[in-house]
């Protein structure tokens, strides 16, 4: 593994990405909360009024400091005409609170892992299936968020109060529920009453007016925080290999378990040995067509194991670091060294390699040269 100059620690490569992509809105604001509620009203809370026999969709306006101060003073909203607009619904973020029943249980030392099984980068090829390489994943590690309670003041005006019967009935049914995108965020959103009034002077418009109060369970969670990002994108390797472990610590010592441990390994010991057993090493160049391994030896394969275990995976080639299939090559044991000679189509009739060997199939396709590396792993042992 890499180590930091700088520092003198380990690197691990798995977290060192692009910023692209990763450092840019990931946070949850206050914006994303008002957005969310905003657009749950629009699309699918607030209902359509019908008004000279047409449909109109009730507009939805957020209050800000301007709009709100007029309507308290006045009581109502004017466009830019000076036309009164009825009917419509105006919100405003009142206050923000903590949440006492999330805050004993969470705080920002604490992140959980969140995994995407797909990676645009490590997309499905035919080479990750022909070597059996186990595509990556993305891992992101996510700041566990702070818990608050967001309150919100609506006001909804009509000019009749059928129509606003109705839509204080879709508030109704809307409550104790998660407002927000589908596809986004969605906070839990509750009204507990509402506040009716009907106003009607002399040479004005009649306005039917209802004013309530929302409770939104939310979260927020900030980009980056002393300088550090919340949440932070990391790649699994691409390939794991799991080895095989005996561990005979104490079986020897005495006591009903360890006489069991002792007796069961016992009966497996044939196939227990022969499972942990995995080698791996370079070999050395013979001609165009063959390499060797030296010093090595087979070991038996265990009576239980046969029909069971793959024999034509019992090593793996890699040419250059290129995976070969068990059908190019062919092998035999000769003393304490084994002998791998390739299908070139360059060895000769008269060729000093034996003829009864495990199998010819297709051409490798070139010829091994000297400055090859060619490694091999698989069920032998080093002497």
């Amino acid at each position: 593994m890499a180590v930091d100059p700088l520092k003198n620690v380990p690197l691990n490569r798995g977290t060192q990405l692009k910023r692209e992509g990763n450092e840019l809105g990931k946070g949850v604001r206050l914006y994303d909360v008002d957005l969310a509620i905003a657009e749950h009203m629009i699309d699918t809370v607030v209902p359509s009024v019908e008004a000279f026999r047409e449909k109109v969709k009730v507009p939805v306006m957020y209050g800000n400091p301007e709009r709100w101060t007029s309507v308290q003073k006045q009581g109502y909203l004017k466009d830019k005409n000076g036309a009164l607009q009825i009917p419509l619904i105006m919100f405003k973020r009142n206050s923000i609170e903590r949440d006492e029943n999330m805050a004993s249980s969470m705080n920002r030392h604490v992140s959980y892992p969140s995994v995407s099984m797909y990676s645009k980068k490590h997309r499905y090829d035919k080479f990750s299936a022909m070597t059996g390489t186990a595509r990556p994943v993305e891992i992101y590690d996510v700041v566990m968020p702070d818990y608050v309670t967001v309150s919100y003041e609506v006001i909804i005006w009509t000019d009749f109060t059928e129509h606003m019967n109705k839509i204080v009935e879709a508030f109704q049914y809307a409550t104790d529920e998660y407002w927000g995108d589908k596809n986004g965020f969605k906070f839990r959103t509750k009204i507990d009453s509402f506040d009716n009034t009907t106003e009607v002077g002399e040479g004005s418009q009649r306005i039917v007016r209802t004013t309530f109060t929302m409770m939104v369970n939310a979260y927020l969670l900030p980009e980056q925080f002393n300088n550090e990002s919340t949440h932070k994108k990391s790649i699994t390797p691409k390939k794991v290999v799991w080895g095989m472990e005996t561990d005979l610590t104490g079986l020897a010592g005495g006591g009903t378990n360890s006489v069991v441990k002792q007796q069961m390994y016992n009966e497996y010991s044939d196939i227990i040995d022969f499972m942990s057993i995995r080698g791996s090493k370079l070999t050395t160049f013979v001609d165009a067509d063959s390499v060797k391994l030296t010093t090595v030896d087979l070991p038996k394969l265990p009576p239980e194991l046969i029909g069971v275990f793959n024999t034509d995976d019992w090593f793996r080639v890699y040419v250059n670091g290129v995976f070969v299939a068990n059908t190019k090559y062919t092998y035999e044991e000769v003393g304490t060294d084994i002998f791998f000679n390739f299908s070139t189509g360059s060895l000769s009739e008269g060729g000093t390699y034996p003829t009864d060997l495990v199998s010819t199939t297709t051409d490798l396709g070139y010829i091994v040269e000297a400055s090859d590396e060619i490694g091999i792993t698989g069920k032998f042992i080093e002497l």
